[in-house]
């Protein structure tokens, strides 16, 4: 591939699919050093690639300059002016239809994301289920590569990657921080219980009981909270309070700094929500413990296998997966599926990876 070769990317939306890009841009640049990539995502996301001068982050406004038609045709103007050989659209909505038919209108070739739609309806229907385990979002974002003939093949990680780069001035920050708490870097649990649906949530109270077990026999560690928003503030204060080795971190940090305590996490305890991806792109082992989802849909724990999904099989509850992102009801009534997770099992599994 020659130095001519400048890849428009379009991904502006969830935090943790946003974050799942790196990798496959990862992967690509490793196959092409010369390679360079324009990111179109929300401007907060830019922290995600920091560290790699090939990705340059070209934040969209959709609540300012780029809304609307008009402001598509905008943002499109401004794109062009790149000289872009390829269009990679890993996000597929309407915001990206309208983009990708105003360059191909100019000549320029693009590729969309195969999001599996109808694999996933049938993994998650009441009856009939087609049991399959689909291929992970890091997959599903490389094969647009390659069928644009940009990579000619790819290979995931199967173990830890560590793929986010810290700067300089956050590592200080965050050093500077654990040395005022006189927290022990070497020995840091993460736990974040929230996740943006009920189905996908541990309830709290099964969480507080886990730390109970688990200050005792780690004397030597803190346990850092994480969540975000005055509500789950609220919640964390109210279990922070319980034992001086527990620390909430909401609003103590930047997302950049934040990511960066992160990678000192020996293991970060979490749901499937986008801490653990986060803790996955920092190369952290995580206990991702799920409910109503499943890593079948293809949002599992990069690199981290079985040892690392704490889930009720479904062999045993053969309604799971019900829903692919969480965000329906349990037809049940019972979150059976969370329910029947109990906190011992919790740190029996927490015990066999730290």
């Amino acid at each position: 591939m020659s130095n001519s070769k400048h890849i428009l990317v379009f991904r502006f939306s969830a935090m943790g699919d946003v974050a799942l890009v790196l990798p496959a841009l990862k992967i690509v640049m490793d196959q092409h050093p010369d390679i360079k990539i324009t990111l179109v995502t929300r401007k907060k996301f830019g922290v995600f690639f920091q560290g790699y001068p090939q990705i340059e982050v070209f934040p969209a406004d959709f609540e300012g300059i780029h809304k609307g038609f008009t402001g598509l045709f905008r943002l499109f103007r401004e794109l062009k002016k790149l000289n872009i050989s390829h269009v990679i659209d890993l996000h597929q909505n309407l915001r990206t239809s309208v983009l990708k038919t105003f360059f191909a209108l100019i000549g320029t070739g693009v590729r969309t994301l195969d999001k599996g739609r109808a694999a996933k309806k049938a993994l998650t229907r009441k009856d009939n289920k087609i049991r399959e385990t689909l291929p992970h979002s890091v997959a599903r974002y490389l094969e647009v590569f390659r069928k644009a003939g940009i990579i000619p093949s790819y290979t995931l990680p199967d173990h830890p990657v560590k793929y986010f780069v810290h700067s300089e001035e956050s590592a200080n920050r965050v050093d500077k921080w654990l040395k005022q708490e006189r927290i022990n870097p070497g020995k840091l649990i993460g736990i974040a219980p929230f996740a943006q649906h009920q189905a996908k949530m541990w309830p709290v109270d099964k969480y507080k009981t886990l730390l109970d077990q688990l200050l005792i026999p780690y004397p030597e560690y803190t346990f850092l909270l994480f969540g975000g928003g005055d509500k789950e503030k609220s919640i964390l204060d109210e279990i922070a309070a319980k034992d001086k080795r527990i620390v909430n971190m909401v609003g103590l940090f930047s997302l950049e700094d934040e990511i960066t305590l992160i990678s000192s996490l020996q293991l970060m305890i979490c749901g499937d929500s986008s801490n653990m991806h986060l803790a996955t792109l920092n190369g952290v082992k995580v206990l991702s413990i799920w409910g109503a989802t499943h890593t079948d849909a293809g949002f599992g724990p990069l690199g981290q296998g079985a040892g690392h999904v704490l889930e009720i099989p479904v062999s045993e509850l053969t309604c799971r997966p019900c829903s692919v992102y969480g965000n329906k009801p349990c037809f049940r009534g019972d979150y059976a599926c969370l329910n029947r997770i109990t906190p011992e099992m919790a740190a029996a599994r927490t015990t066999q990876l730290i």
